[in-house]
């Protein structure tokens, strides 16, 4: 027999976060038909992915203060409810200004429900299972999007782009009526209304774990810039400089992504039952060692190795820095402090495609790699020295030993 727990898990916060990561990844293979259907440039129809990416970026802060303020179910409501009438917009729209605007729309909405169902999510559990329930909530997304473009691909070639819109609306109507369903105690009783926008409010995290914070936030930068850097220099380096085919380079994207997948349920057992910086140390360290590595190695079979210890590297780090983020900040503030966070890591996003194309340009991609090192290593040094481990029993180790 199924508990209310685990029923309240499956049906209004799992089963939601695989349809929206679903549609997400719908939108993917319509972009070249945007294209031609508006009579605008490939370029150009791209876009609508810079749109999402804006978005992204401006809605974290502005998400976490409507989350803390209004609480989790109203939150999301309106998250859904944006989600739903951005792609009814996109649907019908009558020219392509209008689907970027749209497009901008569609992920403020995502973003904020998004962060909603991760405040849902660490209601339904203790601390110490708060690992495990964000590896899962992260590796629902993962399927969701990777799922999403052939999906998408199916409708598009049947019905159309504005019959993709449609459905994508319609499955988000359905998230919108499953979040009305949201019982948290915080959804009944609002939030402080001070608001968090800048570091000078830290002082509401314990002292204790203030420098932690900040560490936390280079570490999401250097994951994220991690990230983009590596979708952005590795084709770049492996093909152009290295002379490999795009089916060598593709292989390795997706070793990458089977060892991401199968790291997921890991790192969640390891961040509870072994303690947080365990979990968060091993992805910066792993990065920075293949990342000083790529200009040394040049054969295939390097070169998978490095596969392997970035796929690590990503599938730890994917809920871990999350997770320990909820552990340290206040809880009357904690989806701004989360916001705060992601959103100085997104800057990262931005970072690494442009300064590595610099340093590519200048020198070479390998050497971009080689540049890029040492961030990730001040990183794993910093948790693994200067951070503050916050697992229950192993926090009061921490506390004792401050007092």
């Amino acid at each position: 027999m199924i508990s209310s727990q685990l029923y309240r898990a499956i049906f209004q916060i799992y089963l939601p976060s695989l349809i929206i990561s679903l549609g997400t990844g719908m939108i993917v293979p319509a972009i070249p038909l945007l294209g031609s259907t508006f009579g605008v440039s490939v370029g150009l129809a791209a876009q609508v992915v810079t749109a999402q990416v804006i978005a992204r970026f401006v809605s974290w802060i502005p998400s976490g203060v409507v989350l803390d303020r209004t609480g989790i179910r109203t939150g999301m409501i309106i998250g859904a409810s944006i989600v739903v009438l951005a792609a009814l917009v996109t649907a019908f729209a009558p020219a392509f200004w209008v689907i970027l605007l749209a497009q901008l729309f569609l992920g403020i909405g995502i973003n904020l429900w998004l962060l909603g169902r991760e405040l849902a999510a660490m209601d339904l559990v203790k601390v110490d299972q708060r690992g495990r329930q964000m590896s899962a909530l992260f590796g629902i997304r993962a399927t969701g999007t990777s799922l999403g473009p052939a999906v998408g691909g199916i409708i598009l070639d049947t019905q159309g782009f504005r019959s993709l819109f449609v459905i994508f609306a319609l499955m988000a109507f359905v998230v919108l009526i499953v979040s009305t369903t949201i019982q948290s105690p915080h959804s009944r009783h609002p939030r402080s209304r001070e608001a968090v926008f800048g570091f000078t409010s830290l002082s509401q995290v314990a002292p204790v774990y203030r420098a932690t914070y900040f560490i936390l936030v280079l570490a999401t930068f250097s994951a994220l810039l991690r990230s983009s850097a590596l979708d952005s220099m590795l084709p770049i380096y492996v093909i152009n400089e290295l002379g490999y085919s795009a089916t060598k380079t593709g292989f390795m994207f997706f070793i990458m992504s089977v060892i991401t997948f199968a790291m997921i349920v890991p790192a969640g057992f390891i961040s509870d039952k072994i303690g947080r910086k365990w979990a968060t140390v091993p992805p910066p360290l792993l990065a920075g060692i293949a990342f000083a590595a790529y200009p040394l190695l040049r054969e295939p079979a390097g070169l998978m190795i490095l596969a392997v210890l970035l796929g690590i590297a990503h599938g730890m780090a994917l809920g871990s820095l999350t997770t320990y983020t909820y552990d340290i900040v206040p809880h009357h503030a904690r989806a701004q402090f989360q916001a705060m966070r992601r959103t100085i890591g997104e800057a990262g996003a931005f970072t690494g495609p442009l300064l590595g194309g610099i340093i590519a340009n200048t020198f070479s991609a390998g050497i971009a790699f080689l540049l890029f090192a040492p961030l990730h290593l001040l990183a794993a040094v910093l948790l693994m020295i200067k951070a503050k481990e916050s697992l229950p029993g192993r926090q009061k180790e921490t506390a004792r030993k401050n007092t």
